[in-house]
């Protein structure tokens, strides 16, 4: 298993950036807090940019972006680090399923798994899979996919050595640069997330 790296997560004490509020976010944000899952959706949303995103508010679009229903695809929720996607929330059919049913999407360090953990893991939790061969070339070596239900998300993470690859496989992420993508922040998201 690789060392552990430096990096700084969670709340700091930097203050929220101020933004000038978009009327698109806004009802983006309202379909989504009109969905059944909604508020397991925020809830998982909440947790994973809290300890998955190095330097959350001081990176806050700069390195990192959280969209809703983002006009390339339209899924309810997409988080970008740098330019490749990191994490989403999308219907299952989007990617490898056959069902509209929410899935999420959670990218992992390859490096912290193999064959044999992979495998343990799929066991363990009900409907994760993992996917080689869903990548992005713009993402990096160790890039590994992960699919699972939404209900599964928290066992998932709950695994030291994938709270640990997903850390890793951010943080690597980050050292690329600045995101491209900042019209696609919806900073009334992460206003919501953090004050529930």
């Amino acid at each position: 298993m690789p060392h552990h790296i430096p990096y700084q997560f969670g709340l700091s004490y930097h203050p929220l950036r101020p933004f000038d509020l978009n009327e698109r976010n806004t009802k983006r944000l309202e379909k989504l807090l009109k969905l059944n899952e909604a508020t397991l959706i925020t809830k998982i949303c909440k947790h994973y940019i809290c300890n998955f995103i190095p330097d959350l508010l001081e990176n806050e679009d700069e390195y990192w972006i959280i969209s809703c229903y983002p006009s390339t695809d339209h899924s309810p929720v997409r988080v970008s680090i740098w330019f490749p996607e990191v994490f989403n929330i999308a219907p299952a059919n989007h990617y490898f399923g056959h069902t509209e049913k929410l899935q999420c999407m959670v990218f992992v360090h390859a490096d912290y798994l193999d064959i044999a953990s992979e495998k343990k893991m799929e066991n363990k939790i009900k409907g994760l899979h993992f996917q080689h061969s869903y990548r992005f070339r713009t993402g990096i070596a160790g890039q590994l996919a992960a699919f699972m239900p939404l209900e599964s998300y928290f066992l998932f993470v709950k695994d030291e050595c994938i709270f640990e690859s997903i850390r890793a496989h951010n943080y690597e992420l980050t050292l690329k640069g600045r995101s491209p993508f900042k019209k696609g922040h919806n900073y009334e998201f992460v206003r919501y997330l953090l004050g529930h």
